[in-house]
Parts: C-alpha cells; sequence; structure tokens
C-alpha cells in the first residue's frame, strides 16, 4: 500500500464489525458473560432494598473496573444499583492493551443494558469516563430503543471541531500500519495532588492498568472517539456533561461541539479547577453529587434530596 493510500485511508471509514451470537448473556456474582461467551470481570455494589436507578460504569482508556471502586460503594449508599466491568482489551483480559474492535465494546455494553433492565425495575444510566463516554455515546446513538434513562459524561472522547483532526488521523493511520507494535510508556504521578490518593496510586502501578500504549491501539481509539463525535447528535437519551478547566487531554472546541450537537437534552457543569478524570479527582464526591441529583431528579422530576457524604 502506498504512503497516499495509507493516508485516505485515515480519513475514511472503518469497516462495520460483527459479534458473533452464541449464547444468551447472563451475570454471575464476579462476570458478564456476553452474546458470544467471554466472560467479563465485574464489579457490583447494591444498596438495601430496590434501587431507585442503575448505573453502568463505563471506564476510561487503560483503566478497568477498579475505576469506581470509591464511586460503587457510595451510589450503592445513596440507594443506587452500580454495576461495571473489565471493558475487552483492558483490566484482566488476555488481549489487554490492544484495542477490541468497537463493535465488542458496543454489545457487551447492549447485553449490560438488557441484562440490567430484566433483573431490575428502575431506570439505567450510563456513567462514561473518557473513553467510556465515547462507549455510552455510541451505544446511545447507535441503539436508540434501549431502556437508557441518561448518559452522565465525565470528559468523554470527542474530538469534534478539531482542525487538524484529520491530519493526525492519517499520521496515526501510517504510524499504526508500519510500526503497529510501538508503543509509548505514560508515567504517572503516585502523589499527584489533583487525584484521590487511592486512584493516583492505582494509576501509577496497579499492572492491570494500561502503561504502554500500543501506537495501532491509540489509532483505533482515535477513530472510535471520532465516531461517538460524528453520532452524538443522534442521542435522543438526556445528557449530563461534566468537564473540567484544567483537562489537558479532550479539547475545549469538542465539548462545545458535543453541547451544540445537543441543545435541549444537554445539562452541562463545568468545575475550572478539575483535571480530565473527573471520578478520579481528589474531590470526586462533588462530581458525584452532581450526577446523582441529576439523576434523582430525572427519577423523581423534583428536586433532588441531599447527598449522604
Amino acid at each position: 500500500m502506498t504512503l497516499f493510500a495509507l493516508l485516505l485511508g485515515g480519513c475514511g471509514a472503518q469497516p462495520a464489525e460483527t459479534v458473533p451470537t452464541r449464547m444468551t448473556p447472563y451475570l454471575t456474582p464476579d462476570s458478564m458473560v456476553t452474546r458470544d461467551g467471554s466472560h467479563q470481570p465485574l464489579a457490583i455494589w447494591l444498596p438495601e432494598g430496590e434501587p431507585e436507578a442503575v448505573i453502568i460504569g463505563l471506564h476510561s482508556f487503560g483503566d478497568y473496573h477498579a475505576a469506581f471502586d470509591h464511586l460503587g460503594p457510595w451510589f450503592a449508599a445513596q440507594g443506587i444499583a452500580f454495576y461495571t466491568w473489565d471493558q475487552r482489551g483492558f483490566g484482566a483480559h488476555p488481549d489487554a492493551g490492544h484495542w477490541p474492535g468497537d463493535a465488542r465494546l458496543i454489545t457487551d455494553t447492549v447485553d449490560a443494558i438488557r441484562l440490567l433492565d430484566a433483573r431490575w425495575h428502575a431506570p439505567i444510566y450510563l456513567l462514561g469516563e473518557s473513553m467510556g463516554g465515547g462507549v455510552a455515546l455510541i451505544t446511545a446513538a447507535e441503539h436508540p430503543t434501549l431502556p437508557i434513562a441518561g448518559l452522565a459524561l465525565a470528559a468523554p472522547s470527542v474530538r469534534a471541531g478539531l482542525r487538524t483532526r484529520y491530519l493526525w488521523n492519517a499520521l496515526f493511520t501510517v504510524g499504526g500500519a508500519l510500526m503497529p507494535g510501538a508503543s509509548y510508556t505514560l508515567t504517572r504521578d503516585p502523589d499527584d495532588p489533583r487525584y484521590y490518593p487511592p486512584s493516583a496510586a492505582r494509576l501509577a502501578s496497579d499492572p492491570q492498568v494500561i502503561h504502554d500504549v500500543r501506537l495501532d491501539t491509540y489509532r483505533d481509539l482515535i477513530r472510535f472517539t471520532d465516531r461517538a463525535s460524528d453520532l452524538a447528535a443522534e442521542v435522543r437519551a438526556p445528557i449530563l456533561l461534566l468537564y473540567g478547566g484544567r483537562d489537558g487531554m479532550i479539547p475545549p472546541v469538542s465539548i462545545a461541539q458535543l453541547r451544540k450537537a445537543q441543545p435541549q437534552r444537554l445539562a452541562y457543569h463545568f468545575y475550572p479547577d478539575a483535571p480530565h478524570l473527573l471520578l478520579q479527582a481528589s474531590d470526586w464526591q462533588h462530581y458525584s453529587r452532581d450526577i446523582l441529583h441529576w439523576i434523582q431528579q430525572s427519577v423523581t422530576g423534583v428536586a433532588a434530596t441531599r447527598a449522604q457524604q
């Protein structure tokens, strides 16, 4: 393939993927078994009694279900069931570090929504951080009949409005084709004051967090982020968008474009001092309370009650 063809490939649509259906999905106490028989490591936090709502937590790129170890119990204490799993290509999966394919990320989320809708008579909300926000957007846009009560998006992976968007796509396509296994090592400060201490330590040294990012995996993440951006206007569920003024990953222009794509359904919270990974931040409870209030108001239609500490 010529360099010119590779450059064009970076700007073109990717072929559709499918996930084979071999079985009926089901849940165990520590695993979600999806339609193709894959076991996703699962974490669950349940309230006492029937939940007021159900949250599905979708972690960021490179992370895994432990990203919600502090949020899950907190939301359960507020009367909300919380489910999360290692998305494919991350955490305990044997292929961790390799992009799993867009279709697998989306169909696993679809399977989870249907399973939890059958399990609970409560509204279901998708809570996505960074890449997880992209998963939530694509799932809701491509499956409008799913019982999704709303999307809470913490600095979701979107790229609309970037003037050099397709140039970078082309460069990553060339690099991913010529040097697919090349990687970049991410180093994080285990004592980063911006983050909740257990989260900062986990992101810096947990072996299940991806620290060496393959070039071809990052190329596919960029394509996935473009897809989330392009489909955002098609979402029909209510959206809560959270974004920090110290986010060095998601450009402000892309957040502005997402707000423009959803002028009627989107509620926006801006936090001037917040970092990119809002849900891992030192003041994560502040953002969690805003999410809780939005869910409670959505469920009841009246002003939310004060969250427990």
